[in-house]
């Protein structure tokens, strides 16, 4: 049985820039930057950077995130499928909120999971689209980057928020 699919960005759902915002190191110090634009025909979206990680001593991330609410209900699905048209070897780490705050200045519980998608070894990466499959089970709550063992299990009927961020490279 193939499993049910809901295209949440890309594809038959344009990508839209301004519902993402950069949440760099530079708000503790840091020099790392990313961006995200979006491909003419807006179903695909290019996320990019600069990853310093000697400034804060290995904790540099550079990240993309949703702005506003976007309101998803994922209870139905197992997990998101991410497909990568250029993969660059780098850990990624998607971030999912289930509770928006009053204030986007206060740190809430996040719920994260890590993925790369392995390069060809051409140094520019491997083209042609890789799918990352991220099932729910993978996802690990956290608070301030801290692992929360006894937190509620994430409401994916739910999803407010959603931010990807370029960590390391794999070694």
């Amino acid at each position: 049985m193939a499993l049910q699919q809901l295209p949440l960005l890309g594809g038959t759902q344009p990508w839209n820039a301004s519902l993402w915002e950069a949440v760099d190191d530079s708000v503790r110090g840091g020099n790392s930057s990313s961006h995200l634009s979006i491909a003419a025909a807006a179903n695909e979206a290019n996320f990019a950077g600069y990853l310093d990680d000697v400034t804060l001593g290995g904790a540099g991330f550079a990240s993309q995130q949703t702005v506003g609410s976007l309101d998803w209900d994922l209870a139905g699905y197992d997990g998101l499928l991410v497909a990568v048209a250029l993969a660059d070897g780098r850990l990624y780490t998607l971030n999912l909120k289930d509770v928006l705050l009053a204030s986007d200045r206060e740190s809430s519980l996040l719920y994260e999971t890590n993925f790369t998608v392995p390069s060809s070894g051409s140094g520019n990466g491997s083209s042609g689209i890789q799918e990352v499959f991220l099932p729910w089970a993978n996802f690990t709550a956290t608070y301030r980057g801290r692992t929360q063992p006894d937190a509620k299990p994430l409401n994916t009927s739910s999803i407010k928020t959603m931010s990807l961020m370029m960590r390391r490279s794999v070694r």
